[in-house]
């Protein structure tokens, strides 16, 4: 599992949603001795299993799986937080004398484990809190406005509608009293680890679409309007937070809440999710010195990457 330079090789299966990532990697833990760490934003959370397609209880009985199910879906979980956390599983599972295998379609979560991290102050979720009253007092404008005397070369790249980010260069700011910019100049944390990315890609977008829109529909059969009703009965989560603005979440919400229709919560899922799709594509096209694979069929896609990982342990 090491190269010339002794660092240690880390196996990465990236793909669009609905492709067969977890499939695929399934049958893999069937042929070397892999540990699977979800790369995935909304699998993080508890109580999220049928809109996720959240591995069954027999599968993660089975297989090893790192970072399914971690958080409570009112908790706030960062970039820096998976970061971090993918690092220490990196370090338990060669400690069992295992494989590392990341799956998962979370582009923003790979990006940060290829490209290194800004050693930006982890999240506090009182100053959060505090900062979401701040914004519900007096809106969006107001606390972009904030920002731009706090950090003006953040600003500038940031939309005042952009509500995520602007609570996030706040939050860094109450924090450390030091802004983003200042974190940004400063060198990037990176993982002392070959990351070898193994994207599959569709042979057909359409049939690719048409999946997308036969899981959501086995997805209401199997139990999601009273999965997320569950959720919205709890009294403590809504629609801002980011487990219930997972897709397919926040439209059944609105459905409750009766703003949209149920033929409307059915139709904007599936767009969403396959404008997701496209994003993902557009997204892993550009990762460059990758081993990309178009799917043709899953026992061929198994062999391939079989071989190719093959070679590195």
């Amino acid at each position: 599992m090491f190269n010339n330079n002794n660092k240690k090789n880390i196996f990465c299966i990236l793909g669009p949603s609905g492709i067969g990532k977890s499939y695929i990697s399934l049958e893999l833990c069937n042929l070397l001795p892999f540990e699977i760490i979800s790369v995935d934003s909304s699998l993080i959370y508890k109580y999220l299993d049928i809109g996720t397609a959240k591995p069954s209880k027999e599968e993660l009985k089975k297989y090893s799986h790192k970072l399914i199910s971690i958080i409570d879906p009112k908790e706030y979980y960062s970039v820096n937080n998976f970061f971090y956390d993918v690092k220490k599983e990196i370090n338990i599972i060669y400690k069992n004398n295992n494989i590392p295998l990341l799956v998962g379609g979370s582009m923003m979560y790979y990006n940060v484990l290829f490209n290194g991290l800004y050693n930006l102050p982890k999240g506090n979720l009182n100053i959060r809190n505090y900062i979401n009253l701040l914004f519900n007092s007096y809106g969006n404008k107001y606390m972009y406005n904030i920002l731009k005397k706090i950090d003006p070369l953040s600003s500038k790249k940031i939309h005042y509608n952009d509500k995520y980010r602007i609570i996030r260069n706040l939050e860094v700011f109450f924090i450390s009293r030091k802004n983003v910019s200042y974190f940004k100049k400063r060198k990037k944390y990176k993982m002392n680890y070959i990351f070898h990315r193994i994207i599959i890609l569709p042979n057909n977008k359409n049939i690719l679409f048409e999946i997308i829109k036969n899981r959501f529909y086995k997805m209401l059969k199997s139990g999601f309007e009273n999965e997320v009703l569950y959720l919205y009965n709890r009294g403590d989560l809504n629609i801002k937070m980011s487990s219930i603005k997972s897709i397919g979440y926040k439209q059944m919400w609105l459905y409750f809440q009766n703003k949209i229709s149920y033929n409307e919560m059915i139709n904007s899922t599936i767009i969403n999710n396959i404008f997701l799709v496209k994003k993902q594509i557009t997204w892993l096209r550009k990762w460059l010195n990758s081993y990309i694979i178009i799917l043709d069929n899953y026992n061929n896609c198994v062999k391939k990457i079989y071989n190719y990982i093959s070679k590195f342990i």
